[in-house]
């Protein structure tokens, strides 16, 4: 049934506009961004002086790297078992697979941990079992050329192009960069409210949205005394809309912003193609597409998403996966005086006849901080930690003293650890309000998105639980490909993170089918993976709520910085949480307060 114009008033369809556009502006994270760039730390300036981080993500290696090249002998604690916190990317346990990966990115097999195949996750998660990426190539055999490359970014996925620190520090430590497609005309929405939960391409609701709109506007200005901007403003809504020169939407000669229904695609000779037909505005209205609230927690505005700051049409990916990042970061080269060894260290002999020293090397592996404690009678800071082998089953406990300490910790859990920090200071700390985030990944059995759907990149919105699916914004047309099946946040990745394993996959399976009908059929189903951040080792969620935006107080008093030789980083002590520029930022920023206040 065509729209009623009748039922929407000039003061109506203004404040409408006024929502529609604040719907996809509700995001704070652009508003007050804080910039940090690395300081220039003068030759030899932390020479004599040592630097214990607590943490081996993005944000604890690169203040090592930097804090190692400026003379720092710095030691790298990490709790877990892998290197790269929440950014983790999920590769083939096939051996053969994993050996063709190490001759292509790292022929030297540096750090071999740095290859993730399998995890878990702790304490009260229904999924206590390891999960193994059993994602396999059914084509590639050894020596027969390449595999089509699969993995899955189980945690960041993209690099907006205004993150201008990490693409920096990617072009330092040479990590390749390509598109990542966040948007493209045919990805789909779903909502049950909405053509019976058929889902339908994206172009076709924002075109038909836009054209009627403009149409709207265009009459009522036709309607308004002649003024110096009023042919400007009705060419601009004739080219918004792709209106007639009556100033209508072209119902009746059709637009081809709104594309062609399937298998009539424009060809040769008497071939035109067959026009969608426009979707009315009250079904758009009534669809869930235009949303409301925050999009970082709930399903926002589909057809808005890509104006928010951070989620532009095209970004970029690392090449081959996001861990490429800090495993890049592994290998870059300090200086040799840099490394701190741990009493009866176990690699103390192999390093001894080694000349060069990299940044894995200061990085402690199963090194879990059990305390620390500022000592500014002697100048010195005190970590206390519990490590173990898991090769030899080895265990025991020290102390390690040090000038200064940089933290990484997620807020909360650092208000629970021993130390000597004021019970006011750790009692905001654990005020941080954090995001639970969920992903599930599949290896489809072709790429039936693209056959099928035309979808080459960009993301799929649902109403589901799932939330989302994302596509490879690489390797278009090959025959196998990865996909983010579910990737929801907030309260949504809290009920299914309270799943079990099979239930999470069964729900995914059910939310994706609402998108890809027979998607069971279309995936190795049993080669799923699903990870629940907040039940992640050494994790509270997957980042914390923007708390510069929604808990002001509390940031203020969370980067009252630094807290004697103490000093905080990771993206929850920045404007951009749960981001790697937030994280990198924030160790530039706490390198530049050592400098300032220890220079």
């Amino acid at each position: 049934m065509p729209f009623d114009r009748r039922i929407i008033s000039r003061r109506d369809l203004l404040r409408s506009m006024a929502a529609l556009a604040g719907a996809g502006a509700v995001a704070p994270l652009g508003i007050g961004r804080a910039r940090a760039q690395m300081p220039d730390l003068p030759t030899g300036f932390g020479r004599g002086r040592s630097v214990a981080i607590i943490g081996a993500g993005v944000a604890g290696l690169t203040a090592g790297w930097k804090l190692a090249n400026a003379g720092f002998a710095v030691t790298i604690y990490e709790g877990d078992s892998r290197y790269g916190g929440r950014s983790l990317t999920a590769r083939p346990v096939r051996k053969e697979y994993r050996d063709w990966w190490f001759d292509k990115y790292n022929p030297h097999r540096l750090f071999p941990e740095m290859y993730v195949s399998q995890y878990h996750e702790t304490g009260q998660t229904p999924v206590p079992q390891t999960q193994v990426c059993e994602f396999d190539d059914p084509e590639w055999h050894p020596g027969n050329g390449d595999p089509t490359e699969l993995w899955l970014n189980a945690g960041p996925g993209r690099i907006p192009s205004d993150h201008v620190a990490l693409i920096d520090l990617c072009m330092q430590i040479g990590v390749a960069l390509e598109p990542y497609i966040f948007q493209s005309n045919y990805n789909l929405l779903q909502s049950q409210t909405f053509h019976d939960g058929k889902p339908i391409a994206y172009n076709e609701v924002n075109y038909s949205l836009k054209a009627q709109v403009a149409e709207m506007l265009a009459q009522q200005v036709l309607t308004e005394p002649d003024s110096a901007h009023r042919k400007q403003v009705l060419n601009m809504l004739q080219q918004f809309g792709d209106l007639d020169s009556d100033g209508k939407y072209a119902s009746a000669k059709g637009s081809s912003r709104v594309g062609y229904v399937d298998g009539d695609f424009p060809g040769g000779w008497r071939t035109p193609g067959k026009l969608n037909d426009i979707v009315h505005l009250d079904e758009t209205l009534d669809s869930s597409f235009v949303g409301e609230g925050n999009p970082e927690l709930g399903s926002g505005s589909y057809l808005f998403n890509f104006d928010n700051i951070d989620w532009q049409s095209s970004l970029m990916q690392p090449v081959g996966g996001m861990d490429r990042v800090w495993q890049r970061l592994l290998v870059q080269t300090v200086q040799a005086s840099s490394l701190r060894l741990r009493p009866k260290d176990p690699r103390s002999a192999e390093l001894g006849r080694r000349e060069s020293r990299r940044v894995g090397d200061l990085v402690l592996l199963n090194h879990q901080v059990t305390g620390v404690y500022d000592d500014p009678e002697n100048n010195r800071i005190h970590i206390d930690l519990a490590y173990r082998d898991p090769v030899t089953g080895e265990a025991g406990k020290y102390r390690d003293s040090a000038d200064f300490c940089f933290s990484t910790m997620a807020p909360n859990l650092l208000a629970t650890l021993p130390s000597s920090l004021d019970a006011e200071f750790k009692s905001w700390l654990g005020q941080v309000e954090q995001t639970p985030a969920i992903k599930v990944g599949w290896q489809a059995r072709s790429r039936f998105w693209q056959s099928e759907n035309h979808i080459y990149g960009g993301i799929s919105w649902t109403t589901d639980m799932i939330g989302q699916i994302w596509y490879p914004s690489e390797d278009f047309n090959a025959h196998t490909g990865v996909l983010t099946g579910a990737y929801n946040r907030g309260p949504v990745a809290e009920e299914f993170g309270k799943l079990n394993l099979e239930q999470r996959l069964a729900a995914a399976l059910k939310g994706g089918e609402k998108l890809h009908p027979d998607l069971a059929n279309k995936v190795y189903a049993k080669r799923g993976l699903t990870i629940a951040w907040q039940y992640m080792p050494f994790q509270v969620g997957g980042w914390a709520s923007d708390t510069a935006g929604t808990q002001p107080a509390v940031y203020e008093h969370i980067t009252d910085l630094p807290r004697g030789r103490l000093f905080l980083a990771g993206d929850s002590w920045s404007y951009l949480p749960g981001w790697q520029e937030g994280a990198i930022t924030s160790a530039y920023a706490a390198i530049k307060s050592l400098q300032e206040r220890h220079g």
